[in-house]
């Protein structure tokens, strides 16, 4: 495996969770990354094929811009709240043909892991220059 040197700068807060977690800062960004990764690349396989084309519509346009970090990342309640808003605000959903009683039952069924990876795909369909919503929505 080929190794690039990096030099970070880090809050204290991740810091202190790092040494005393793992033997020391390198490994410990390593293995938290690697464990990232996997837990993004299972989540997202266990996501595929529960959302329609119209409900990953809905959040690409709806989470257009948003920044969500923290334990909201993780909260399908958040999510919940920000659907609930994105209909009641700018009627999305409904611009979308989304029945929001149907998309927030799936939601409830989502462990923290599968709402964050949620979050992680609509961030890269917005950062990918070449975004297609169709091939997008669906998945």
């Amino acid at each position: 495996m080929t190794k690039k040197a990096a030099s970070i700068r880090l809050p204290e807060q991740q810091t202190n969770y790092i040494l005393e977690n793992y033997k020391n800062i390198n490994f410990g960004i390593v293995s938290i990354v690697d464990a990232l990764q996997i837990i993004r690349k299972y989540s997202l396989s266990e996501i595929k094929g529960v959302f329609t084309p119209g409900e990953w519509s809905f959040f690409a346009d709806s989470l257009n811009g948003t920044i969500t970090d923290g334990i909201f990342r993780c909260s399908k309640e958040a999510l919940i709240y920000h659907c609930q808003d994105a209909e009641q605000l700018d009627g999305t959903a409904s611009k979308w043909n989304v029945d929001l009683s149907q998309l927030t039952a799936k939601i409830e069924k989502l462990t923290g892991a599968q709402v964050e990876a949620l979050y992680f795909r609509v961030e890269q369909f917005w950062e990918n220059e070449n975004r297609d919503l169709d091939a997008f929505s669906n998945y």
